[in-house]
């Protein structure tokens, strides 16, 4: 048995639905929204985090742990993550993308109410101008790809968590007035790099993509 304890607009569970989808593995979708379920994945491990993966007797969360599981447990499946020299750049990509969120969430979310402080305007500068750099070294980086994938060798991890950080960011206009985090994230104003949501057009026809809605 497989399953995913997942959020369906979070760039993390995103990000590793795409991962399963691509290795072709089967998965049956538990949705965390539900006090249950939630509740589930919280003892299954110790991150208070989604997602969470089941497989069989063994459980995982945090995306990049799950995603590394599956390329050693299904080695036979494509790899998510490139082999080789094209392993660095896609493991940079990743890395920059978590940059980008790591900042604006705990921003926009875990230290929203610590605003009124006299040193909040100096630390969001601070962690806005983090994401901003990530977000721009992003875009240079898949500017003049057009649908081209970031690996040479094709759709990889690093395709996925793009792709997963600009849906996230296109989601939240429409979601913001119901919930009060993303409004707190949008405030903020980042914006994500014209040449990042450029890139995902080209990716936006593949079916794997068109699932995680």
């Amino acid at each position: 048995m497989r399953a995913i304890y997942h959020f369906q607009f979070s760039p993390f569970s995103r990000r590793t639905r795409l991962a399963l989808a691509h290795k072709k593995l089967a998965v049956e979708l538990r949705d965390a929204r539900e006090p249950a379920a939630r509740e589930e994945a919280g003892k299954l491990v110790p991150f208070r985090t989604i997602p969470v993966l089941v497989d069989g007797e063994l459980a995982l969360g945090d995306s990049t742990a799950i995603t590394r599981y599956l390329d050693a447990a299904y080695p036979e499946a494509p790899p998510v993550w490139p082999r080789g020299e094209a392993a660095a750049e896609a493991l940079q990509v990743a890395a920059l993308v978590d940059v980008v969120l790591d900042n604006v969430i705990n921003l926009g979310t875990r230290y929203w109410a610590l605003r009124g402080d006299a040193a909040w305007e100096s630390v969001k500068g601070e962690t806005l101008g983090r994401a901003r750099d990530a977000a721009e070294a992003l875009g240079q980086r898949v500017a003049g790809r057009g649908g081209g994938t970031i690996a040479k060798a094709g759709w990889s991890g690093a395709d996925m968590w793009v792709m997963a950080l600009v849906l996230w960011f296109e989601s939240m206009a429409p979601r913001a007035a119901t919930s009060p985090n993303i409004a707190q994230v949008m405030s903020l104003g980042l914006e994500l790099p014209r040449a990042l949501t450029d890139w995902a057009k080209g990716h936006r026809d593949r079916e794997d993509v068109k699932a995680l809605a």
